[in-house]
């Protein structure tokens, strides 16, 4: 009989998410502001290549680690509710040790 596999639980993405600092966003606005003020089309149009893959080997990348963490959280919630569960032996329970 298969053992019910505990649902991934992704609650933790929540966390994850922090808003940039002030420098970040200062940083973003200065790198918006010079793409946006130059004149050289094709500079502009390798940029917005360059920009897209980048987009999606990190959103790969990032869709990756966040299953694995749900995974992690997973065997370590399995870990501890079995650790909760545990019965006793029979010696403890003779004994009552618990």
């Amino acid at each position: 009989m298969k053992k019910a596999e505990t649902p991934l639980d992704f609650s933790f993405v929540l966390e994850l998410a922090q808003p940039p600092s002030l420098e970040d966003e200062l940083q973003l606005e200065k790198e918006i502001r010079s793409i946006k003020a130059s004149h050289d089309i094709e500079q502009v149009k390798q940029y917005a290549e360059d920009t897209a893959r980048q987009n999606h080997h990190q959103s790969i990348f990032i869709a990756g680690c966040l299953n694995r963490i749900a995974e992690l959280q997973t065997m370590v919630v399995k870990q501890q509710t079995a650790i909760a569960q545990k019965k006793p032996t029979l010696l403890q329970r003779i004994l009552k040790l618990q």
